[in-house]
């Protein structure tokens, strides 16, 4: 696609796709209380947001791979409106069952919006521009990340929880509409044969992965049963999937992609960027509301240096990456997050929230210098029929490594929290209302206890921070170009 006028309208098309999905993720989570007053319910809160991310997470390689069989336009059309009837069934729901039912169906639709959004970035801009459309697309998360919140409370108060959905489907339309008229692709078609076997293999085997995950750290527990059966047939459907995927003749998730150098290198590092983001989002807000005694708003505000540093660096990247390469800026920001994570690993309950907000603001800037990187250089070794299962399989990593993580690392705050007596009382401490009815030993000895707990999730973190400078170390070398798929023709 030439620059000019449609070019615009798709990318802003996308932006607003993808500006929906990134506030969804945030917005929901202050309208859920009010939703289960209303509903009832509170048992299966947590499942309103586990729904979710289970079929987000799982459908985004199946996605990715039906834009490059199908094409892109036919597949991000589905996929919003799948998204947006979920929507508009979860503002209609009348229990909190109808409630979880529709949020999967909303993942769903989520799943397929983000990575076939960022494949056709990859399809309509060159080599140079695609660093800084990255930077442009880290910019929306951001935003989403800081307004989210503040919009779902504002909609809940003025109108009804139900409206944090129903605002999704204007835009939507509007998104859809633009992408149908204007995005125009010439891929050749051809008789394809689905990889079924293999997607339902990894969509189970990753479902069960997180599921068991999930809450063998909170309502299960670390039994043999449900958990330890939810484990073993995780691992007995991934095995089964890898077996699948060597002798399909199209596989869902071709593993020769991650012999590619630079792919192989990219995806590692994407695991090592969701196990950061991921817990760093969990477990910073904790620090500030159960050992600084801060508010709810206060907890997120500590997030936004990570938040405004990942743009910006991703910005810089993208007008860098063909000057410079990406290797120097992978190691630049593998070396600033292994210094944001060396100070991080330093908190304890007497840190200031300053400190704190520096540690997680360079390790924000770190993660921003290398997602550029891992996703242009991605995009750009594959020919078009592969970009999509490419651009798909990092958006992937990066979800199961943060989902993975911040399972983990809950486990061993838990553990933590069991060793110093104080795990019941930990829980009161977050919320400001339950703080002002402890006694002050207990409010004292409840924050030490967190402060230690956190303080060893911190430094695991550092060393994650570590791993992902020596994985950037392992990056090819080569200015973009040298790096890039030469085809005879790759168009979109």
């Amino acid at each position: 696609m030439e620059p000019g006028r449609e070019r615009r309208w798709v990318t802003a098309a996308i932006l607003v796709g993808m500006l929906l999905a990134a506030l969804e993720a945030t917005a929901v989570a202050t309208a859920m209380p009010t939703a289960v007053a209303d509903l009832g319910g509170v048992e299966r809160f947590s499942w309103a947001f586990s729904a979710y991310l289970l079929t987000s997470t799982t459908t985004v390689p199946m996605f990715g791979k039906l834009a490059d069989l199908y094409g892109r336009r036919t597949i991000y059309l589905t996929a919003t409106g799948i998204f947006l009837l979920g929507s508009v069934l979860c503002g209609a729901s009348e229990s909190m069952t109808q409630l979880i039912l529709f949020r999967a169906l909303q993942g769903i639709g989520a799943g397929g919006v983000q990575p076939v959004a960022l494949t056709i970035i990859g399809d309509i801009y060159t080599l140079e521009e695609r660093g800084r459309m990255q930077g442009l697309f880290s910019g929306v998360w951001a935003t989403a990340s800081v307004t989210g919140p503040a919009m779902g409370g504002l909609l809940t108060d003025l109108l009804s929880w139900r409206w944090v959905f129903y605002i999704n489907l204007p835009f939507g339309i509007l998104s859809a509409a633009m992408l149908m008229v204007m995005l125009k692709e010439s891929n050749q078609r051809r008789q394809h044969r689905l990889d079924i076997a293999g997607t339902l293999a990894l969509t189970g085997g990753v479902a069960l992965l997180l599921l068991g995950l999930q809450e063998g750290g909170a309502s299960w527990g670390w039994r043999p049963w449900p958990t330890g059966v939810a484990l073993a047939a995780a691992a007995l459907l991934l095995v089964l999937f890898i077996r699948q995927e060597r002798r399909a003749p199209e596989p869902m998730l071709p593993l020769d992609l991650f012999r590619h150098p630079v792919i192989g290198v990219a995806s590692a590092g994407s695991v090592a960027i969701g196990t950061l983001l991921f817990p760093l989002a969990a477990f910073v807000p904790m620090f500030t509301q159960g050992v600084h005694g801060g508010s709810a708003a206060e907890a997120g505000a500590t997030l936004t240096p990570m938040m405004m540093g990942w743009p910006i660096a991703s910005t810089l990247a993208g007008l860098l990456h063909m000057r410079l390469g990406y290797r120097p800026l992978a190691v630049l920001g593998g070396s600033v997050a292994t210094a944001g994570g060396a100070l991080l690993a330093t908190i304890g309950a007497g840190s200031s929230p300053i400190m704190l907000g520096a540690a997680v603001g360079l390790i924000g800037l770190g993660l921003g210098f290398m997602s550029t990187p891992f996703i242009v250089s991605v995009q750009t070794a594959v020919p078009w029929e592969r970009r999509g299962v490419a651009t798909s399989s990092q958006q992937f990593f990066r979800t199961i490594g943060g989902a993975v993580s911040v399972a983990a690392l809950g486990a061993l705050l838990n553990a933590s929290l069991a060793e110093s007596g104080f795990a019941e009382t930990a829980q009161h401490v977050l919320e400001p209302g339950a703080r002002a009815q402890l006694e002050p030993a207990a409010v004292a000895g409840a924050s030490a206890a967190l402060a230690q707990g956190l303080h060893w999730i911190y430094v695991v973190l550092a060393g994650v921070a570590l791993m992902s400078l020596l994985i950037a170390l392992r990056f090819p070398r080569g200015r973009a170009e040298s790096l890039a798929h030469r085809p005879a023709t790759d168009s979109a």
